[in-house]
């Protein structure tokens, strides 16, 4: 018999005061010009806030997806992972920290700050530090024996939102057991005009028992993005996850039941 439980952990990886941030769409195209950065996290989020109301629609669409966790799957924990440089704000904050189970945020940390200022572009920026700080978030998490009480880890974007209970979706039937799950794979022009195929990174989950083997893929991840950015190429997270996860642990939802919020 299949176990329809929710019992999910939802992992919100979310730029929201940075100048590429915005909704799940806009994140993984990114953008070409790069943004320079201080020192001063204070000073970078000044410098979002200025960008035409781009943070107030980005911290709108986050919100939209909390509610349709809380919504559609009663019952899950949420952890926020900030991933840019520019920090909440202390209003956003004390909000966030009211409707989520674990919020972590690594605007301060040298590593994501070096990120701003020193990679050539928008969408490398959020790459690398999506991916960094998702595997310090799971490394965390996996010391701690986070996962333990969950029978899958949701990674979701901002702007993506539940659209009906998550019991009538793929991801808890007896096949996806073990594995993960995603929307199919689509074919998408790199930066050099190639074909390749990749998975949307806005909307998967897997099974609990596959989390210490992602974090050894997400270490192979960075250090192939790594070597792809000394040569001169695009990088991008939809592409290694199509690259580095073992197709034979892929189960596909063909009809994700999600919906994305409307940018301003």
């Amino acid at each position: 018999m299949t176990d329809t439980s929710t019992n999910a952990l939802f992992i919100i990886t979310s730029a929201t005061n940075a100048p590429y941030a915005g909704n799940a769409d806009q994140q993984q195209a990114g953008h070409s010009a790069g943004i320079d950065a201080s020192d001063d996290p204070a000073h970078g989020n000044s410098q979002a806030l200025t960008a035409g109301g781009q943070s107030a629609q980005s911290y709108d669409n986050l919100l939209a997806t909390i509610a349709s966790i809380n919504t559609h799957a009663p019952g899950s924990r949420i952890a926020l992972v900030e991933y840019s440089a520019y920090p909440l704000s202390q209003p956003q904050h004390d909000a966030l920290i009211e409707q989520v189970d674990y919020l972590m945020s690594y605007a301060g940390n040298e590593q994501i700050q070096g990120f701003d200022r020193n990679l050539g572009s928008n969408q490398a920026i959020a790459a690398f530090s999506e991916l960094t700080c998702l595997l310090w978030f799971l490394q965390v998490g996996q010391h701690h024996d986070l996962y333990k009480p969950f029978k899958r880890v949701f990674k979701m974007s901002p702007g993506v939102q539940l659209v009906s209970a998550l019991t009538d979706t793929v991801h808890f039937a007896d096949r996806a057991q073990g594995r993960y799950v995603f929307p199919n794979a689509t074919l998408a022009a790199n930066a050099a005009g190639a074909l390749a195929l990749q998975f949307s990174n806005s909307y998967w989950s897997m099974d609990t028992t596959l989390v210490s083997s992602f974090i050894a893929l997400l270490q192979e991840m960075l250090e192939s993005m790594h070597a792809q950015n000394q040569q001169g190429q695009a990088v991008s997270v939809e592409s290694m996850l199509y690259k580095f996860i073992d197709a034979g642990k892929i189960f596909y939802d063909l009809k994700p039941a999600i919906a994305a919020s409307a940018s301003k």
